[in-house]
């Protein structure tokens, strides 16, 4: 039955003052914060396939329990389990020694526990790796392209130059390279590297691969302006284990109405090792836990289920998200309507991106002044997130939390991910923003 006008300005009034309440609740009780300060620092790191990684499905679990979730399973996944070892980068200049920092890209091979020595030799780019050919053998390449700064988005700046740490080892070794280097995917002027995951593809030989600290880049691109033919020694010791079992920690609560209908919110739980994965994804995890718990302290009774999936295993190759898409395709009872995601960090919410028809992107953007009081103006078409974007077959709604991203590259797969560097307010906005984004759903859009 259709709503009148006066029944329809007195939802969207109550919906308006429960959003305010949803707010007021995260910014003054700082639960979020709390939790992502007992995820960093009681779990740590939480690398797949490591005693983090399952110590972090124990506390997850165990939280939405604690918070009355009315049901919380695991769903186990095999992961991989690969391990870092000693890592050192030394150049060798006129008789002296010069240390460049240094970190293995996930899933590199090893040079073993003894350094491998070549000469170094610059790249720019792929096409100047192919134009270089030959002279690219037995040398160790440093592909010494730099994220751009003229990207609005650091998103986009980061996809930009991503390639050469995803495929640079694979095409290096094409040419009968020894090893790869590239600049850290930053913009930020710091001596710590980044690492993330790389492929070998369909690579004839498979090279140990590392990135350098921006410091550490600017330094070897003088050295090599003057001395084109400095060696270096480099150690990147790494161990490829057996495969591990992980799990994906989903927690629900009913509908009112709609039990076997389902809000999903989502973010990863697994994180790189060199920090405490407090941005990436910590703050999704405690983001999308909020997102339920919060409207269940505030008792406001949504009329669809609240699911929360923490997904395993994001960074090296999205097992999680697909092993829990097996399952929603085989085993789930319920339809999944709408699934958002958090993977952005803890940064002041700016909106939401959603993967929908135009029709309903259109719809939603006719409520979107609910959330100006709070600063998030943006809601368009776009893209979601990794983990989500594997339940697409099933035909719902997907989106993803879009929060200030000018600082998150700073910070990226870095040992300096870390809790302090989460600022407690706009961690607690992009809760909210989650909460609420949920209930304009479960309200409005699916009415």
């Amino acid at each position: 039955m259709a709503l009148s006008a006066g029944q329809c300005f007195a939802q969207l009034d109550q919906l308006s003052e429960d959003v305010k309440k949803i707010f007021y609740h995260a910014l003054t009780t700082e639960q979020s914060y709390h939790w992502l300060r007992s995820l960093c620092k009681d779990v740590g790191p939480r690398l797949a396939g490591s005693p983090g990684d399952l110590k972090a499905v124990e506390w997850s679990s165990t939280l939405m329990r604690d918070l009355g979730f009315d049901t919380v399973h695991i769903l186990p996944v095999t992961v991989r389990h690969w391990e870092r070892g000693k890592e050192k980068a030394v150049l060798k200049v006129d008789g002296k020694k010069i240390p460049l920092a240094v970190t293995a890209l996930g899933g590199s091979v090893s040079t073993g526990s003894r350094p491998l020595k070549a000469q170094v030799i610059e790249v720019r780019d792929f096409d100047q790796l192919e134009a270089l050919g030959e002279q690219i053998k037995g040398k160790i390449v440093f592909f010494n392209y730099r994220m751009r700064k003229d990207f609005i988005s650091t998103g986009s700046g980061y996809g930009d130059a991503v390639k050469y740490r995803w495929s640079g080892a694979a095409e290096a070794s094409k040419f009968g390279a020894v090893a790869v280097l590239i600049r850290s995917v930053t913009t930020r002027a710091d001596d710590h590297p980044h690492t993330g995951i790389l492929t070998y593809q369909d690579a004839p030989v498979k090279i140990p691969a590392g990135a350098l600290s921006y410091q550490a880049a600017e330094r070897l691109e003088q050295i090599l302006k003057k001395q084109p033919n400095t060696i270096l020694e480099l150690t990147l010791e790494t161990f490829e284990r057996d495969p591990k079992t992980s799990y994906n920690v989903v927690g629900e609560l009913f509908g009112s109405t709609y039990q076997d209908k389902v809000l999903l919110a989502g973010g990863h739980l697994d994180s790189w090792d060199l920090g405490e994965g407090a941005h990436d994804d910590g703050a999704g995890v405690v983001h999308s836990i909020a997102a339920a718990a919060y409207l269940k302290q505030l008792g406001i009774q949504p009329r669809h289920t609240i699911r929360v999936v923490l997904f395993a295993n994001e960074e090296f190759g999205l097992d999680g998200a697909k092993k829990y898409a097996q399952w929603v395709k085989e085993s789930d009872t319920k339809k999944i309507l709408l699934a958002v995601e958090s993977d952005g960090g803890g940064f002041s919410p700016r909106g939401f991106t959603l993967d929908a028809p135009d029709s309903i992107v259109q719809k939603v953007r006719e409520y979107r002044e609910l959330f100006y009081p709070y600063g998030i103006y943006e809601i368009g078409k776009g893209g979601s997130g990794a983990d989500v974007n594997q339940l697409k077959f099933t035909g719902a709604i997907l989106a993803g939390l879009r929060v200030d991203g000018h600082r998150y590259f700073d910070l990226h797969h870095t040992i300096r991910d870390v809790f302090e560097e989460v600022n407690p307010r706009e961690l607690e906005m992009g809760s909210a923003a989650m909460a609420a984004f949920l209930l304009i759903f479960d309200r409005l859009i699916f009415n």
